[in-house]
């Protein structure tokens, strides 16, 4: 017998029921891939339990002219996503058999176009001039002409190559298509006939990218932006929330100006990327059902179906959007808006799963039918983000949805429909358009110039709120406004005083023009040199920037580390300071400028972690636990246990599950999937004090296997410096559901360098988990010590050209495979390229010598200095 526990990412795991289960009359439904038991009972058992078909279907809506369908299970096209790929989140009714043709008198099977558009009040004949792009993986060979077939069923206009209004694209923009895949071919069909219902008159761009990669898909959003869309559907994601997607992939779908729509995920409360970043509009789904004893003629419910419900949550890595109110998620909170998202008939010929007519669901209908809702309302306006427009009207043009849930959470509204925002709905479902678009707007045009010289100045900023705009290099500027008054307009630049506007009067469809002058504030010098404060003292060639200026950066001088800066006086300023030296860490300082020169002299430390310093020695030294006795570990480690809880960690293997950690022989272990039913674990396995007082940095180290359910089961590391009287979290173990195994976990412990005595725990807190198990326990100390010697830095050169040789190498003479790569100084005019820093150990006289491709070798000596940087430049013959 088998049994799913509840999960709140991805679809439910099987497990195995634990041992003497089966005394309490436990008959639980299984869920395996799409396909869920026939005979589903009660567990009588207080735990929850995945959903199944255990639970009450959704009756299914027949249309007037349709035959009734049969109550049929869902099926996902796309299997569950490799790590950095994304899964498409169409999923296919089983019914008995796709209808091929339909006759002239009968409808298809599902929600059709028509009543999409009677839902949600949508014209039914919007779109027009507006291109909807569609990005997916793989190729669909048939796309076109299934389309074709689903227009014509349902009397929309053509959309074709030959006409215009259909186009197809690779990633890059051309015609060479990915191979085909059969799941991604469904969500393409599907996407296409989703985006002809809701606007029918709108272009059509489908985006196929090489793979589902996130990578490829992204490319494929910045490709449709690149061809013009201002509307593109994305419906597939990654489940979860990573801190890894938004800074690898998130500006691909940061586009103002263009209403980026991604599906909020099919598998009930948890998030998904990409709909959890803030620029995009994220998307929930509901059961649509045709009610003629309501005003509108249709009510709405959280959509849930077997397993299935709309992703929902809080997507605590990424930054809430301010327009975003909600309290009880300090993050992004997702979905925004929602729409229909099951029981839509779709025409799609490729592959084995059925060829015909089928029936259709997943928050992959709802993303397109809000993709072309927006395009209904007209373009955004430029550099605004159109996710915001739906929380802007206040609720009006929404229906808000108030019933259902898609499971259980700590925050109820982020899971379970109420009054105004919710998580599975987000604020509500289309009602018109007025909730979708920006509103009226003009533009503002003009020129800013410099009031003392009347020149223009580039790159001043220009704007309102969040409309922003910057001028150009003629000091040229274009704002799109909205319509009406416009107060707090303001014109600002690095090193000018900011100009405010008089209230503006726009008007829509409208270009009113006025120009702006700034005026210079008068500058001082700020002064300082960039040392090394690690032991050598010696100068630094530096990189010093300041914040907000455009005007910056400056270099240092590369042998006496000296720098001059001019900024606007009666200010406060950060210097961004970093070597250009490999090894050494950044440093931020804060800067009063007043009406006098000032001087600020500023420190730079070489990265203990990092270890690559010059002229520097790391010396690391390890405290290993490998755990080789299966009775207990080495002295100073410790279980405790929490009053009234059992069965902690372990050395023994107590059920002989093997070391799936990637070390050898036993290891430490919790086993949480053993124990009684009800809250059984809360258990520590502590470390013996170390003494990090004289080491720079430290890093924890350990492999590791588990399982999960975060629902159920927690996994923490924690550091105490008082002997366990307080600890402080190091590591927040796994953020989604699921498992691991040959896993070595990195956790840096820089904060507690310096600390005479840091003990570490392992911390697992369980209500019927899984399990978790480590090995390789190491604590590893870091330190660099100074090597006696000095710096020498020059140019290497040309002779007669005076170019600067970049790839030439510079070494000492009496030193095997030492040596000093030049290299180039793009931001630096006044050193110039082919620049070189060599480390020499021995204080004195040396000779070095200067070798380039082409050119004759010279040698020159130099005298090195202790913690010093001596200059030595170079002039380099050419061979003839």
């Amino acid at each position: 017998m088998t049994i799913s526990k509840s999960a709140t990412n991805g679809p439910p795991t099987p497990h195995l029921l634990r041992r003497g289960a089966a005394a309490l009359g436990i008959t639980v439904a299984v869920l395996l891939g799409s396909q869920s038991s026939a005979q589903a009972q009660t567990a009588e058992s207080p735990h929850p339990v995945a959903a199944s078909s255990a639970s009450s279907p959704t009756k299914l809506r027949t249309t007037d002219a349709g035959a009734a369908s049969p109550e049929t299970s869902l099926s996902p096209m796309c299997g569950n996503p490799a790590p950095g790929h994304a899964a498409c989140y169409a999923l296919r009714a089983a019914d008995p058999a796709p209808t091929a043709r339909v006759g002239a008198a009968e409808q298809p099977a599902g929600l059709s176009p028509q009543d999409i558009q009677s839902a949600y009040n949508l014209p039914t004949d919007g779109g027009a001039g507006q291109t909807v792009a569609i990005v997916d993986a793989y190729d669909n060979p048939n796309a076109e002409a299934d389309l074709a077939v689903y227009r014509a069923q349902y009397g929309l206009p053509p959309c074709t190559t030959e006409n215009g209004c259909f186009s197809k694209v690779d990633q890059r923009g051309g015609t060479d298509y990915p191979t085909s895949n059969e799941g991604w071919a469904g969500e393409i069909a599907l996407d296409l006939d989703m985006v002809s219902a809701a606007a029918p008159q709108a272009h059509i761009l489908l985006v196929e990218t090489d793979n589902d990669g996130l990578d490829r898909l992204a490319a494929g959003v910045d490709r449709a932006v690149a061809l013009g869309a201002r509307y593109v559907s994305n419906s597939y994601g990654r489940p979860g929330d990573s801190d890894t997607d938004e800074p690898l992939y998130g500006a691909s779908y940061d586009h103002p100006g263009v209403a980026v729509v991604a599906a909020s995920g099919d598998y009930r409360y948890g998030v998904s990327f990409p709909s959890t970043l803030p620029t995009v509009t994220a998307v929930g789904g509901t059961n649509l059902v045709a009610d003629p004893a309501t005003a509108r003629g249709w009510s709405e419910t959280v959509w849930q179906r077997d397993s299935y419900g709309p992703g929902s949550g809080c997507a605590t890595e990424q930054v809430k959007p301010a327009f975003q109110k909600d309290t009880g998620c300090g993050g992004r909170s997702v979905a925004d808006v929602s729409a229909v998202a099951d029981n839509v008939a779709v025409y799609s010929t490729f592959g084995s799963k059925g060829v015909g007519w089928q029936r259709y669901g997943g928050t992959s209908v709802a993303t397109p039918v809000i993709a072309g809702v927006y395009a209904l309302a007209g373009p955004p306006r430029p550099g605004t983000q159109p996710n915001a427009y739906p929380y802007a009207t206040g609720g009006v043009g929404l229906n808000d949805v108030t019933a259902g849930s898609n499971g259980t959470c700590d925050v109820a509204y982020l899971c379970a429909a109420g009054p105004g925002y919710d998580g599975p709905t987000g604020l509500g479902t289309p009602s018109g358009l007025a909730a979708f678009r920006s509103g009226p707007s003009g533009t503002l045009a003009g020129v800013v110039t410099d009031s003392k010289t009347g020149k223009p100045v580039a790159g001043a900023t220009v704007g309102a709120g969040l409309d922003v705009t910057t001028t150009l290099a003629d000091g040229s500027y274009t704002l799109n406004l909205p319509a009406g008054r416009v107060d707090g307009l303001t014109v600002t630049r690095f090193g000018y005083r900011t100009t405010t506007s008089p209230a503006l009067d726009i008007t829509d469809n409208q270009t009113l023009n006025r120009r702006y002058s700034l005026r210079p504030i008068p500058r001082v010098k700020v002064r300082g040199t960039v040392r090394d404060d690690s032991g050598h003292g010696w100068p630094l060639y530096a990189r010093v920037a300041v914040e907000g200026s455009p005007e910056t950066p400056v270099w240092t001088d590369p042998v006496t580390g000296a720098y001059t800066v001019a900024l606007p006086e009666g200010a406060d300023y950060k210097l961004d300071v970093t070597a250009a030296l490999p090894g050494y860490e950044p440093v931020t300082r804060a800067v009063t400028v007043g009406h006098r020169n000032t001087t600020a002299d500023l420190a730079l430390s070489v990265d203990p972690d990092l270890a690559t310093a010059i002229g520097y020695t790391p010396q690391r030294a390890d405290h290993a636990e490998a755990f080789s006795s299966i009775a207990a570990p080495s002295a100073g480690w410790s279980v405790a246990n929490a009053s009234g809880t059992t069965n902690g960690w372990q050395f023994d293997d107590p059920i002989g599950r093997g070391n799936a950690t990637g070390g050898s022989g036993s290891f430490a272990v919790v086993e949480s999937d053993q124990g009684p039913f009800g809250p059984h674990q809360n258990s520590e396995l502590v470390t013996p004090a170390y003494d990090l007082s004289k080491a720079q940095s430290a890093e924890l180290s350990f492999k590791t296997a588990y399982l999960v359910n975060l629902t159920q089961q927690h996994m923490t590391v924690d550091a105490s410096t008082d002997g366990g009287a307080t600890w402080a979290g190091v590591w927040a173990g796994p953020k989604v559901s699921g498992s691991a195994d040959h896993l070595t976990v990195h956790v840096p412990l820089r904060q507690f360098a310096g600390k005479r005595s840091v003990r570490l725990r392992f911390h697992f807190v369980a209500d019927w988990g899984y399990y978790w198990a480590i090995d390789d326990v190491d604590v590893q100390t870091r330190l660099m010590t100074a090597v006696p010697g000095g710096l020498v830095a020059g140019t290497v050169r040309e002779a007669g050209s005076g170019t600067g040789l970049v790839g030439a190498t510079v070494a000492d003479t009496s030193v095997h495979d030492s040596g000093a790569v030049t290299v180039a100084t793009p931001e630096d005019p006044a050193v110039g390229d082919g620049l070189y820093t060599l480390f020499v150990a021995r204080t004195g006289k040396h000779t070095l010598s200067a070798a380039a491709s082409g050119h004759v070798t010279r040698t020159r000596t130099a005298v090195v200095h202790g913690d010093k940087v001596s200059r030595q430049d170079f002039r380099l013959v050419r061979r003839r």
